[in-house]
């Protein structure tokens, strides 16, 4: 999926356009017998190439250089002035389509037109925005499970549900480690490794801990921290805000697993 993703955002993006183009030229259609096919031409191309590209200077430049590094004055005043820009050159387009080419006595002001088109710029700055980030979160799963996925295979991580001793196997490089659920302290997250750290020593394991938390069961483990995963038996008792484990050893309490901790 990873690979194909590029080009299908393209498609997706591209189908947007066309439909949006299809819903204008059948709103403006009354231009062909009003203006003639060259001026309903011509109209199609300067609104289509005016909003596209205020909508990707919005989402592909202004969001990820500004907004995201909450840089907001600057992504708010480069805003207002792109969308000033935009009107401005539409209503002047305006202007001389209806006011001049077709005489129209409502549109014989450069102002007459802008109320719409700050209208419509609001309209298809949300509808993109809003396209974008359904996209963004749809990639962002289909990451997650590929990765899920990934570690499952590489990983090699098996739990057996036993009365008495659960189990399970961890692949840590090229060695498949049969580890006791009752020997796990806690788990640490390092980015795309975790660390599980046992009464024998330490096993590195491939994948996040968000990722490594999903394939252990939750009845034995409390995630305590977004870096760290405590199994439920090892703890010993609260300390400020970090619990102190039955080999002594302390693990931070982030502020937002509180409420984990009091239900477990």
């Amino acid at each position: 999926m990873t690979a194909r993703w590029p080009h299908t955002k393209k498609l997706l993006h591209l189908l947007l356009w066309v439909i949006i183009t299809t819903i204008f030229l059948y709103d403006r259609r009354y231009l062909i017998l009003k203006a003639g096919l060259g001026h309903f031409a011509e109209c199609t191309v300067v609104r289509l190439t005016l909003i596209i590209s205020l909508c990707y200077f919005h989402i592909f430049y202004l969001i990820p250089r500004y907004f995201s590094a909450r840089k907001y004055t600057a992504y708010f005043a480069l805003l207002l002035l792109s969308i000033c820009a935009y009107v401005g050159l539409q209503s002047l387009y305006d202007f001389y389509l209806y006011g001049v080419v077709l005489s129209w006595t409502t549109y014989r002001s450069f102002w007459a037109s802008v109320p719409f088109n700050l209208l419509t710029t609001a309209w298809y700055l949300a509808v993109t925005v809003a396209f974008k980030l359904s996209l963004d979160w749809y990639q962002q799963r289909a990451e997650l499970r590929e990765l899920q996925e990934e570690l499952r295979r590489n990983a090699a991580i098996v739990i057996t549900d036993h009365s008495e001793s659960d189990y399970l196997f961890l692949k840590s490089g090229t060695k498949r480690i049969k580890t006791s659920l009752e020997s796990i302290y806690y788990i640490q997250g390092l980015k795309d490794y975790s660390i599980i750290y046992t009464n024998e020593g330490k096993i590195i394991v491939k994948g996040s801990l968000k990722i490594v938390e999903e394939l252990f069961p939750a009845k034995h483990f409390v995630r305590t921290h977004k870096s760290y995963m405590v199994a439920s038996n090892k703890i010993k008792h609260l300390q400020g805000n970090k619990l102190v484990l039955t080999n002594n050893e302390s693990i931070p309490i982030g502020r937002s697993y509180k409420h984990l901790l009091a239900a477990s």
